[in-house]
């Protein structure tokens, strides 16, 4: 995911991990926050059957899973993530 275009950093302590939306990586530009991309992303996200929290700080896409995660399930969730980002930033 660090790789999209739109995707300004990545970062997480333990199993806490978030993932920040930029509008220009280049120039750390931020969406303007009346469109709500955080919010688009967890829906999409949410769509493929994994739940990751927009944050209220920013178009941030947080995640908490819980400490019996199987590398097999944060696959999935990495996955999914990546899909349902790409999928959001064809539509806008």
């Amino acid at each position: 995911m660090g790789g999209h275009r739109n995707v300004g950093d990545v970062r997480g302590d333990g199993l806490t991990a978030a993932v920040e939306f930029v509008e220009d990586k280049d120039d750390r530009r931020f969406f303007d926050a009346g469109r709500k991309i955080g919010p688009q992303v967890a829906a999409a996200l949410l769509e493929r059957g994994v739940i990751g929290r927009a944050m209220p700080q920013g178009d941030i896409l947080g995640f908490a899973p819980p400490l019996c995660l199987t590398r097999e399930e944060a696959d999935v969730v990495v996955r999914a993530a990546a899909d349902a980002i790409e999928s959001v930033f064809k539509a806008i």
